[in-house]
């Protein structure tokens, strides 16, 4: 027997944005099984522009459908606190099963970036202080509590979630992104390093500022080239972070579709990684997927992921001098670099997309018979009924 299930993202339907990619992932996998799969994006929920109050309106505007009409709905974040603070009236019978999946868990992220901030001498606006760290935090505790599940991406988050009180252990889910099989490469590994990869956002909380400062010295050093891609920001913006002398060095991306990344993980030779926050980074993932040796911090998934030593190396977060004494090591080693590198996308192995997507696929399956043999449902759905 067939469910009916939506997946509602405060992101964009941007196939090139992870979040958007890994819903649409599990989407397309459900629909495979006979379900019926609705996916509600910001492009249904608000008019492009202005997005600063996005946390308290896209919420309101989702309950106003009719969400009542489903048997599983998926939360992504902060989208699902409207519904569950109204639902006596809009959904008095309380048929729906709720999951509200984290992809990064807000407080760890906003803790991230101001203590990013905080090393540079800043501090977070007023605004975004009463909203993100005052408001948020309480309607995002109020929606995880009323909801049947907890999704999360690592062993961070789920120990915030639990020691915080926002959901019991049991109810607290760890799922996985996955990555297509296009990504699983083998290479031969060069002596020395000559073209180092950066795949992410251009933002604070990625740690470009370490970035920056370790290819500076890097680059004084040998002869070197990053590239940076999937930024967001232009070429022009990303560049001038960095020293005019080396700017020629710095190739910028600022959006690829899959075919162009692929060629970019074929053309690298390290992954490196500097980031101050994350979730389960897809591009790490597809980092080791693809055979490179990464250098990276033990933010998010990464430190369930990697054995430093064994599959990469992880340096401490905000630490540029780490990053450029880790990506000297390995230059010179290319023995070394070609054992982390088998043994990453040895481990990439285990998150291929379709057995992420069937373990995401048996937990709603789970939540849906709990909730059946609470009485709360008329009918019990088997994993093998699709």
């Amino acid at each position: 027997m067939s469910l009916r299930i939506l997946f509602a993202t405060h992101g964009p339907a941007d196939v090139r944005t992870a979040v958007y990619r890994s819903v649409a992932q599990q989407a397309r996998h459900l629909q495979s099984q006979g379900h019926h799969v609705d996916l509600v994006t910001r492009n249904d929920l608000a008019r492009p522009g202005w997005a600063r109050l996005d946390p308290l309106v896209l919420p309101i505007a989702l309950a106003a459908r009719r969400l009542a009409g489903y048997d599983v709905v998926v939360f992504h974040s902060y989208l699902g606190w409207a519904f569950h603070l109204l639902r006596r009236w809009l959904d008095p019978r309380r048929r729906v099963a709720t999951v509200t999946w984290f992809h990064g868990l807000e407080p760890l992220y906003h803790r991230a970036v101001s203590n990013e901030l905080w090393r540079q001498g800043r501090t977070l606006s007023l605004r975004f202080r009463m909203l993100h760290r005052l408001l948020l935090p309480r309607l995002l505790k109020h929606s995880c509590r009323q909801s049947d599940a907890v999704f999360c991406f690592n062993s961070s988050e789920e120990a915030y979630l639990t020691a915080n009180g926002w959901a019991e252990s049991g109810r607290v889910h760890r799922v996985a992104n996955g990555v297509e099989a296009d990504c699983f490469m083998t290479r031969h590994h060069r002596r020395p390093v000559r073209r180092l990869l950066f795949v992410g956002q251009w933002l604070p909380a990625k740690g470009i500022r370490y970035l920056v400062e370790a290819f500076t010295s890097l680059a004084a050093i040998d002869d070197v080239e990053l590239a940076c891609v999937g930024t967001g920001a232009s070429a022009e913006i990303v560049r001038a972070a960095f020293p005019p002398v080396i700017r020629s060095k710095v190739k910028v991306l600022p959006r690829v579709d899959r075919a162009e990344l692929y060629e970019q993980l074929r053309l690298a030779d390290l992954f490196i990684f500097p980031t101050l926050s994350e979730g389960f980074s897809c591009a790490l993932l597809e980092a080791m997927a693809a055979e490179l040796p990464v250098v990276t911090t033990a933010a998010g998934a990464a430190a369930d992921m990697i054995e430093s030593g064994r599959n990469g190396v992880l340096v401490p977060c905000a630490d540029a001098p780490a990053l450029v004494e880790a990506v000297l090591r390995l230059s010179g080693n290319v023995e070394v670099r070609a054992a982390l590198a088998s043994s990453a996308r040895q481990t990439a192995t285990r998150y291929r997309a379709h057995s992420s997507c069937d373990d995401f696929a048996g937990h709603i399956f789970t939540i849906v018979n709990r909730r059946g043999e609470a009485g709360r449902l008329n009918r019990t759905v088997h994993p093998d009924a699709a």
